[in-house]
């Protein structure tokens, strides 16, 4: 550990008096002892890397809400670091008298220098205050610990208010260049933080930072021997929102159970060890009025103002009061740059509802109604509905949302959350069939398929919509929205056929008619039909006083996606890149409206190997579509599936493959059961398994069921069986990425066979990429194609392209399964002249290596027979591979 010392802090205080007597000053030694690290650690090696980016800075600040886990990265960290550099002092209550604390401060460095603050404990002792000079002291003292040290303060909050006047006057001199100041809280030190980020000076590691990506969940799982599916994974990570100490709790509660229906338990409000946690670690150590304050806000819905609280509180102070909750870090995210607006962490929220549900049911319908009224009167009528059904007014609900349900969709950045449904009788909805169909579609919009489903069958069973009227023509609209987000694509398209017919009669144009090209362009794309999907686009855009989210968010996303799956990649980015610039300005970077550009955008980064982006937009995607959205999650989930595969993770991606297939009903379009075919094939093709692919191709249409097979017998040696595949697959309607795909896959085959034409097909393949960017198609369509611009890349002519593709192959090629050599290191190490040699190997000639570091030709050979040698290796193309396996490149 590197807090460790042949000579441990003493028992008592360094603060003494002027003869050198002790003062009554005790601490516990673990109080200069970070927190053992839990058997079931997840290093976080990201966190890690900023922590270590923040020497030379002034300041490093660790602030995250109650078990965010701040101690338990800064203990793993201080772990990770060399020995003798780190000192801890883990604050506690007694910290608030600044005496104490200052005296354990200038205590805990003397694990790295035996003989630090000497001159300051008894200068402490002498005054009983931390002066100027006692600051100084500090300083100077700091200045001579070894450079690369680190100070590591815990739980600063307990000793903030008393401690921060002087600690601002120790940051001004702190000798950043030779030692790093960590302080981690629950909430920010009052020290000036804004002018230390005005000049680049403080280091910040915030909640968002500290909570657990998806991966990290499932790493944490598995380390208490937890192992889940994908989607029950991902309604875990939605629900916690990746707050560790629910993440924990959560895998204590499942540790040793098979019990599918656990986990919907566990993370029930109901679940005890998660309310107890909050209620007294959080909501109780909070002064009355704002933790009174924290219970009433939980009522209203997504979006947290000022004014909205004034409005549901009656407190006029209702500002002072958010800024109190987001300084103190007490789970409140700011959905706006000037933080105006904020929401719960979702689990707090329904934490805080429950509490103030047990505590006072009547107040709660009180906050309700004023809730509803409130925002009835700005105008927002689909949260008014929400909360006069929680108040127990569905009349006035459902009044309110019946023509305004698609129109607020559209322009209300902000998802529905799904009305409460226990309050609405559905044999009296069915006398109102406006009312009935406004629920319905309110219900699809916000992502409850299965009861907005239900509620259409029963309208169309009532019988009471008469047939070529507006309402009939809305109610089609929605029927075919219900069957596209179900993913029976050929029903859908029917539907929305016969809705734009009823359309036709009436002459009716409004928000509502949107609904129909809005489903049809995804559906078109869905199903491969490009410029079907271009006229609804077109068609959208063609609408009177088209929604300003449709025109710069929707439809622009649509395009690009079409365009990314059609492989026209330059225009996908263009497109895909200006809808998220919209959707960020408009504030619809996190609606259903902005899917499609951000799998557009994530296919493009993986088309590029940027897989951390790639993953990271997925996960964004999923965060939109699970649980609610069938044929959108699903396709999600396929998304994730490549990203993991290019990853070298085929056992996860085919367990994510299995979990998309879930998603959708035995009702799905076979198109999109296809592709989930198609891609298991891959996978499985990528282990080795021939006859499974062979059989799921024959599910695929002739094109891409050509070009799997030419992939299958190109695996099985079979070069005839290519040849004929892949003849097949040109008589098909290829999109350029197929078209592509099948010039790589001639050129693999020629390498193959070892023909003298391999080079001349390669070329001409790259020349096809090199257009519109495609690099990860290149690299993974064939092993054969990314061993031979390994083994080749000095003769190819070199430019950023190139250099990248190679650069991208050596990265597949490590990636592969069975990769791994039998061993990983070497008898003798490389020195750093070889190293450098080895870098320049894959892309340059001799006499280009000779070039680039200033050495002789003949210089160069040496150094390569050296590298040979030590390798185990005889030639080039045997070096690189063999450096790949061992990670050197």
């Amino acid at each position: 550990m590197g807090t460790a010392s042949a000579q441990e802090p003493s028992v008592y205080g360094a603060a003494t008096t002027a003869h050198g007597s002790s003062r009554a000053t005790r601490f516990a030694l673990t109080k200069f002892r970070p927190p053992a690290l839990p058997a079931t650690l997840v290093t976080r090696s990201v966190l890690h890397d900023r922590l270590t980016a923040g020497a030379g800075q002034r300041l490093t600040v660790v602030a995250g809400s109650a078990g965010a886990g701040k101690s338990v990265l800064l203990a793993d960290w201080a772990a990770a670091r060399p020995p003798d550099v780190t000192s801890w002092l883990s604050c506690d209550r007694a910290d608030a008298d600044p005496v104490r604390f200052w005296a354990g401060f200038v205590e805990a460095p003397r694990a790295i220098g035996p003989g630090f603050g000497a001159d300051a404990a008894e200068l402490l002792a002498m005054d009983g205050t931390m002066s100027a000079d006692v600051t100084a002291s500090v300083a100077n003292d700091a200045a001579k610990l070894p450079a690369g040290s680190a100070v590591i303060v815990d739980d600063f909050h307990f000793a903030s208010a008393a401690a921060a006047p002087d600690m601002t006057d120790l940051v001004d001199r702190w000798p950043a260049e030779t030692v790093q100041l960590v302080l981690a809280g629950r909430y920010d030190p009052p020290l000036r933080q804004h002018r230390l980020r005005m000049s680049g000076q403080l280091c910040e590691i915030r909640d968002r930072d500290l909570y657990f990506s998806l991966t990290e969940s499932r790493d944490l799982l598995a380390n208490f021997g937890v192992q889940m599916s994908d989607a029950d994974l991902a309604l875990l990570h939605q629900r916690s929102e990746g707050w560790p100490v629910v993440l924990q709790m959560a895998a204590l509660s499942l540790r040793g159970t098979t019990d599918p229906a656990r986990l919907p338990r566990v993370l029930e409000v109901g679940g005890q060890a998660i309310v107890d946690y909050f209620v007294s670690e959080v909501l109780e150590q909070q002064p009355p009025e704002l933790a009174q304050f924290m219970l009433d806000t939980s009522i209203l819905t997504g979006v947290l103002t000022a004014d909205a609280c004034a409005a549901v509180t009656g407190r006029q102070d209702a500002a002072v009061l958010l800024h109190a909750i987001d300084t103190a870090h007490l789970f409140l995210a700011a959905l706006d740059d000037d933080r105006t607006s904020f929401r719960y962490h979702r689990l707090v929220r329904r934490v805080l509802r429950a509490e103030l549900r047990a505590r006072d049911r009547t107040r709660e319908q009180v906050l309700q109604l004023r809730a509803a009224e409130w925002f009835e009167a700005t105008g927002d009528a689909r949260r008014a509905a929400y909360h006069y059904l929680a108040a127990q007014q569905a009349d006035r609900a459902l009044a309110l949302i019946q023509d305004r349900v698609v129109p607020d969709f559209l322009h209300v950045p902000a998802m529905p959350e799904p009305l409460v449904l226990n309050v609405a009788d559905p044999s009296i909805l069915a006398q109102t069939p406006e009312r009935l169909l406004g629920l319905a579609t309110h219900l699809l919009l916000s992502g409850d398929t299965a009861h907005g489903g239900e509620y259409l069958d029963l309208l169309e069973r009532a019988g009471k919509i008469q047939p070529g009227s507006g309402l009939a023509a809305r109610f089609a609209a929605f029927q075919s929205f219900r069957y596209a987000v179900a993913g029976q694509l050929e029903t859908a398209v029917q539907q929305a056929l016969a809705a734009r017919a009823a359309q036709d009669l009436t002459h009716h144009t409004d928000e509502w008619n949107a609904a129909i090209p809005l489903m049809l362009i995804r559906v078109y794309t869905c199903l491969g039909d490009f410029p079907a999907a271009e006229r609804e686009a077109a068609a959208a855009l063609a609408a009177p006083d088209v929604a300003e989210s449709v025109r710069l968010v929707m439809v622009p996303g649509a395009r690009a996606l079409a365009s990314f799956e059609a492989g026209h990649l330059a225009e996908a980015a263009d497109a895909a890149r200006a809808a998220d610039a919209d959707a960020q300005r408009l504030g619809f970077g996190q609606h259903f409206l902005a899917v499609d550009h951000l799998r557009a955008l994530s296919g493009l980064a993986l088309e590029r190997r940027d897989l951390d982006a790639a993953e990271h937009l997925t996960e964004r995607v999923l965060s939109i579509t699970e649980q609610r959205r069938p044929l959108f999650e699903f396709l999600a989930l396929l998304d994730r599936a490549q990203i993991w595969a290019a990853r070298g993770q085929v056992r996860d991606a085919l367990t994510t493959v299995g979990s998309a297939r879930q998603v959708l009903t035995s009702a799905a379009s076979p198109v999109l059961l296809a592709q989930a075919d198609e891609q298991e094939a891959l996978l499985r093709l990528s282990l080795g398994d021939t006859r499974s692919p062979a059989e799921l191709a024959s599910n695929l249409p002739a094109a891409r069921r050509g070009l799997l097979l030419a992939r299958v017998a190109l695996a099985a040696g079979d070069d005839h069986g290519v040849q004929q595949h892949l003849q097949a697959a040109a008589l098909g309607d290829l999109t350029r990425r197929q078209a592509l795909v099948r010039q790589v896959l001639l050129a693999a085959a020629a390498i193959e066979r070892g023909d003298p034409a391999a080079a001349s097909l390669l070329g001409s393949a790259l020349h096809a990429a090199r257009g519109q960017g495609f690099l990860n198609t290149v690299v993974t369509t064939a092993p054969q194609v990314a061993s031979y611009l390994v083994e080749h890349a000095a003769h190819l002519r070199p430019d950023p392209f190139i250099d990248t593709l190679v650069a991208a192959a050596l990265e597949v090629h490590a990636a592969q399964p069975g990769a791994a050599p039998s061993s990983r290191v070497l008898a003798e190490p490389l020195t750093a002249a070889e190293e450098r040699v080895l870098q320049l190997l894959p892309t340059s000639t001799y006499l280009q290596i000779a070039d680039t570091l200033y050495i002789s030709r003949n210089t160069v050979k040496t150094h390569l027979r050296s590298i040979y040698q030590k390798l185990g290796v005889a030639s080039r193309s045997e070096a690189l591979e063999r450096a790949v396996d061992l990670r050197l490149l």
